[in-house]
């Protein structure tokens, strides 16, 4: 089941913010300076890989939007042409009717009225009605309602060329930009894989510093949101790494999407958009299960534990972890079906 159609609180996609953030590094307490450069790098890294994974799920929303307004486009069209098709079949028995009933000026008349173009020479065309007989009123009638729709049906496939042609240039823009993100996304995680591979080991181990792999998965209560946290605890210890959903490493939304479809509800890929799902949440009133976003704009989260720590997929160069809930946290949402 998709979480847009069932929970509260689902956003378009294509309202999400579309800069990227700046996410604060996790730096354990006390780290020396070299620990927190190889967080800002990791931080960097994740910050423009979350941009390039929101940029790419955009263009799949343009692309079908796209993909959508042009099947529109070619309906009303072939609608149109049926409504023109129609009239042109009424106006031929007009013909017919008016040859046989008028005579010189009232058939150029007719003709003239009948044939007129302008929406407003409609009631000037009905007034014929009341000088022919009644079997051919039908003729008439016929071709008078069958110039009405082909007039609306030729607007309405106007319109939706219109929509098309603007589809199409969203999600070209769309796709220009996600190949920006990408390229951006490309060159901070090679940076941020440098910097780990020049790092120390007394370095890494510092970065890993703090924490829990060995929370219990036994977390009372019921719930969907309950379901997938004691799911997402099963994978404490895995490795974490840029773009990863899973099942043996994982970026911090990676880990959120996959415990949720281990529980059969899709979410969103990124956590800006996982921020727009399920209702607000006060953090004082947070409950396990409930979803922690951090930095604004979002681009972290976790699962809520209960005093005071989440389980998370903090940074490249550490592990799937229950880590104290950190200062820059931006919103709770809880999921509920």
């Amino acid at each position: 089941m998709l979480v847009g159609a069932l929970l509260a609180g689902v956003a378009a996609l294509g309202g999400a913010t579309a800069g990227s953030a700046r996410a604060d590094p996790i730096v354990p307490p006390g780290a020396p300076d070299a620990v927190a450069e190889l967080a800002a790098a990791n931080a960097r890294a994740a910050d423009a890989t979350e941009a390039s994974l929101d940029a790419e799920e955009q263009l799949g929303v343009r692309r079908a939007e796209a993909d959508r307004t042009r099947r529109e486009a070619e309906g009303a069209r072939e609608a149109a042409d049926e409504a023109r098709a129609e009239r042109d079949r009424a106006f031929a028995d007009v013909d017919q009717v008016s040859r046989a009933a008028y005579q010189g000026g009232q058939l150029d008349a007719l003709a003239a009225l009948l044939g007129s173009e302008s929406p407003q020479a409609y009631l000037d065309r009905t007034s014929l009605l009341d000088t022919i007989s009644t079997e051919n009123q039908r003729f008439v009638q016929r071709f008078l309602d069958a110039t009405a729709v082909a007039e609306t049906a030729e607007r309405d496939a106007d319109a939706r060329v219109r929509d098309a042609d603007r589809a199409a240039s969203d999600a070209q823009r769309t796709a220009d930009d996600a190949a920006r993100r990408q390229a951006d996304a490309d060159r901070e995680v090679t940076a941020a894989e440098e910097a780990l591979a020049d790092a120390s080991p007394a370095t890494l181990a510092a970065l890993r510093r703090g924490g829990t792999t060995d929370f219990p998965t036994n977390i009372p209560g019921t719930g969907i949101a309950i379901e997938a946290l004691r799911v997402a605890l099963t994978q404490q210890g895995k490795p974490y790494l840029w773009g990863a959903t899973g099942p043996s490493t994982y970026d911090c939304s990676g880990l959120v999407q996959w415990a949720y479809r281990q529980v059969g509800v899709g979410m969103p890929r990124v956590s800006r958009q996982q921020a727009l799902v399920g209702v607000p949440v006060a953090f004082p009133d947070a409950r396990p299960g409930d979803l922690l976003f951090f930095n604004d704009p979002v681009s972290h989260v976790g699962f809520y534990v209960g005093d005071g720590k989440f389980l998370e997929a903090p940074q490249s160069g550490d592990v799937v972890k229950v880590s104290e809930v950190r200062s820059n946290i931006s919103g709770v949402r809880r999921i509920v079906l």
